[in-house]
């Protein structure tokens, strides 16, 4: 056998090793690793919080359409906070209250920020900014017969005593009435009777009517709800009829005077 014939064979064995090593390598490769699963974040969980359904500014009047139960994350969840699973009834609690501190829209509701009717500090919320409260004595003959309701709007008139018999005129007029006695809202009765009712007035007018009260008789002339953002004529009163008339939905009622409280 000649040296080239002896090297072909050498070589050919030797390619032949080297693909039997490449082949048992590829037969032991490890297989492919697959991918881990994407885990879906599990939405974390919430309860529903008492919240304001629009802008509410203070001295609101609160509505139950002003607050709705909104979906809050429970873990951020404060303790001032008024849940649904705590008290289901919260809407119609604060229905009728007044606003204290303003809340945006989608903002949740507190103690602190509505002031239900009944509170000690209820009238401070009702009264607007730079008015005065003033309670004043009245009765059914001085205020249109009870039907003189809260945020109703009056005159003020005064009867005087002097010396030529009496004499009344108008003190002050489109007056708002903040509550009769101290119910602040009308109770669906139609009529309150009662013995004070609390007039939102001016410092200065404040003034005038407490030295009107010490003098003589003050009575509430009950004015139209269509002239009760305009200023009308009012006539001085007849002290020989010692009345007034009143004007209420359409309808003419006459209200005596009367000359004591």
């Amino acid at each position: 056998m000649n040296v080239a014939r002896i090297l072909i064979l050498a070589a050919a064995a030797v390619a032949a090793v080297i693909a039997a090593i490449v082949v048992r390598g590829a037969m032991q490769a490890p297989a492919p690793v697959a991918a881990p699963a994407v885990q879906q974040e599990r939405p974390a969980p919430s309860v529903r919080v008492l919240a304001a359904r629009a802008d509410l500014p203070v001295g609101h009047r609160v509505e139950a359409s002003d607050l709705y139960w909104q979906a809050w994350p429970e873990d951020a969840v404060s303790n001032a906070y008024i849940t649904e699973r705590a008290r289901a009834e919260a809407i119609d609690e604060f229905t009728g209250g007044v606003v204290r501190a303003g809340m945006s829209q989608g903002e949740p509701v507190s103690e602190r920020k509505i002031i239900q009717a009944g509170n000690s500090s209820f009238m401070a919320a009702v009264v607007s900014p730079g008015m005065r409260a003033v309670a004043v004595p009245v009765s059914a003959r001085s205020s249109a017969g009870g039907f003189i309701l809260p945020n109703d709007r009056v005159d003020v008139i005064i009867t005087e005593q002097n010396s030529s018999g009496h004499s009344a005129r108008t003190l002050l007029e489109n007056i708002r009435v903040l509550a009769i006695d101290q119910n602040f809202a009308e109770d669906g009765s139609g009529a309150v009777v009662g013995s004070t009712a609390t007039l939102e007035l001016t410092p200065g007018q404040s003034r005038a009517i407490s030295q009107a009260t010490a003098g003589g008789t003050l009575a509430l002339a009950l004015r139209s709800a269509a002239d009760a953002n305009g200023d009308v004529t009012i006539e001085e009163i007849d002290d020989s009829q010692r009345s007034v008339r009143v004007f209420r939905s359409g309808a003419e009622q006459r209200v005596a005077l009367g000359s004591g409280g």
